[in-house]
């Protein structure tokens, strides 16, 4: 509408001071009406958003009835405020009372379970949240005691110009809440600064959303002790609604959980000590009190404040815990598998935690492993069992080879072990330049042993002529039974006349030797062959060709004689008196 001047209209005529006042009513609470309905839409569809994530989220549904509330609280303001009845008006003092209870006793709530998601309000708490909002929605309708509640509040106001004037029951429903929110704000600062990670930042978020009508509400309150003064709370809740929408779709808001450390430490089943610089107990969980109960049954449960070492043990201790700090003034990490009982092993693990350089407690982590230690004895007793049976298996091998290379009746080496040792002694004497002498006896005669006594008689006599080619021999040497009643020494570094000399010292013992046989007594005699390895290298089956030679001819030349190979038709003296 064009005008010229602000005092005059311009083509028609002028309204009366009374009707611009009245029209002037008319839009203000037209304003009022509209900026108030904003606010429930805004927290309400942020108190949608955060109930979608209820499950499994009990922050989120904490943040969902808080913003419930908030939008209660602002329809309540808006009822008050619209262009209606005075007892229309009215209807909405228990609604605000109702929605500002729920608003505290949610945002208190929130407080708690951003740090303790299972944490949950006792009995007396939910007494204190909700009997006082109810008692106050109560008094504020009826007649008597309605200007206790509002004073000289007047509903007959035009809209949006409702001075609320507070009355002594409101002064007091307002301490009553700011204790709640106090109570909260306190809790959200120290989460802001020394809790998890997550939680700072949901609390800093919650702070931000929480403070403009926290302050709002504050003036509103100390306005109310004079004439009065329209609650603009609501419309600072719009700023609530947008920061917590804002926080809740763009950057994930209460999407995350933290795990409150008090519970995870309540629900581990390993025992959580904690002791203090003197070693006395000042925390532990209920894992470590069961552990304490089955190892000191007399301990009783009044275990907080007495030595650890009392409780425990000091032997027990000083095999964990190291004493005094480290070379760098660092206090170190104890740990240790002990048996703290006899078939109870513990794995302890103890921190020490400091503070600008000097200890303060420790923490110390205990594990039963009684059934890994009980399985790795059994384990080690069988690999010890293990072991036992594959020795025996070596052994019976050992020996089966040995058996294998031995003659049965006489114990001596049998012929497959002397020509594996032959070819031996003749390999090394080319390398290393010495002799391998060849002794090859036979005892005279023995045929007629047997005929004469027996093969048992013969056997025995067989046993002690090996005993004493045994019992002749040097390291080195080697004594087989080539077969019936022949045998073979072989002599590695022996040359021909230590041969001989070694060959005639054995027929002599034989032949000194008395068997008892049936009716009598009986003695017998050998005949030797010696073969010495020629420096050219002999193979081993023309030394014993040699030496067999050799044993022909002392046979020949009348037995019981050592005959050497090297010279035709000599025997034994005749080789000894020429050396």
């Amino acid at each position: 509408m064009p005008f010229s001047d602000p005092g005059r209209w311009e083509g028609e005529t002028p309204p009366s001071r009374a009707g611009r006042a009245a029209m002037g009513s008319h839009v203000q609470g037209t304003v009022w009406v509209l900026a108030f309905a904003l606010a429930p839409v805004v927290t309400g569809a942020v108190a949608v958003a955060a109930w979608r994530h209820r499950h499994g989220n009990p922050p989120a549904r904490a943040l969902a009835v808080v913003l419930l509330g908030i939008s209660g609280w602002c329809l309540a303001v808006g009822v008050v405020l619209a262009p209606s009845a005075p007892a229309v008006r009215a209807a909405g003092f228990p609604l605000i009372f109702l929605s500002v209870g729920a608003t505290a006793a949610g945002f208190l709530a929130l407080s708690r379970l951003l740090a303790e998601p299972t944490w949950r309000p006792r009995r007396h708490l939910v007494l204190l949240a909700s009997v006082e909002p109810v008692l106050l929605a109560v008094t504020s309708v009826l007649p008597a005691t309605t200007d206790l509640v509002f004073g000289r509040t007047d509903l007959t106001a035009p809209a949006g110009a409702v001075q609320m004037v507070g009355g002594p029951l409101f002064l007091l429903h307002s301490l009553y809440s700011y204790a709640f929110i106090a109570w909260a704000l306190v809790r959200l600062v120290r989460l802001g600064r020394r809790g998890q990670p997550v939680v700072r930042r949901q609390a800093r978020v919650l702070l931000v959303s929480a403070l403009p009508p926290t302050l709002g509400n504050l003036v509103f309150t100390l306005g109310m002790r004079g004439e009065g003064v329209v609650d603009l709370t609501p419309l600072f809740f719009i700023v609530t609604g947008l920061v917590a929408g804002w926080a809740i779709l763009r950057t994930g808001l209460l999407e995350l959980v933290p795990v409150a450390r008090d519970q995870v430490v309540e629900t581990m089943t390993d025992g959580v000590l904690v002791t203090d610089e003197v070693g006395r107990v000042i925390d532990l969980n209920p894992a470590a009190r069961r552990m304490l109960a089955a190892l000191r049954p007399g301990a009783g449960p009044a275990v907080l404040g007495r030595p650890l070492a009392e409780l425990a043990g000091a032997d027990l201790l000083r095999t964990v815990l190291p004493d005094g700090p480290a070379a760098d003034g660092t206090y170190e990490t104890g740990r240790a598998v002990v048996e703290a009982a006899p078939g109870c092993w513990l794995d302890v693990q103890s921190v020490p935690v400091a503070s600008a350089g000097r200890r303060i407690g420790r923490v110390t982590v205990v594990r039963d492993v009684t059934e890994a230690q009980l399985r790795e004895a059994d384990l080690r007793r069988l690999a010890q069992q293990l072991a036992e049976q594959v020795a025996t298996v070596d052994r019976l091998r050992a020996a089966v080879a040995e058996e294998a290379v031995r003659d049965p009746l006489t114990g001596l080496h049998n012929r497959r072990h002397l020509d594996r040792t032959l070819l031996h002694a003749l390999a090394r004497s080319v390398d290393d330049g010495l002799p391998v002498a060849v002794v090859l006896v036979d005892v005279d005669r023995f045929k007629s042993v047997n005929d004469r006594f027996g093969h048992a008689t013969g056997d025995a006599v067989l046993c002690a002529v090996a005993a004493e080619l045994r019992a002749g021999t040097r390291s080195g040497d080697t004594v087989a039974r080539a077969g019936g009643e022949e045998f073979v020494l072989v002599l590695p570094g022996a040359d021909e006349a230590e041969a001989l000399a070694r060959a005639e010292t054995v027929r002599a013992r034989v032949g000194a030797l008395v068997h008892v046989v049936p009716g009598g007594v009986l003695t017998v005699t050998l005949s030797a062959g010696v073969a010495v390895a020629r420096s050219g290298g002999d193979g081993a089956a023309e030394l014993l060709s040699r030496a067999d030679r050799a044993l022909y001819r002392a046979k020949s030349g009348g037995r019981d004689r050592v005959v050497a190979a090297g010279v035709a038709g000599a025997d034994v003296s005749d080789v000894l008196s020429t050396a």
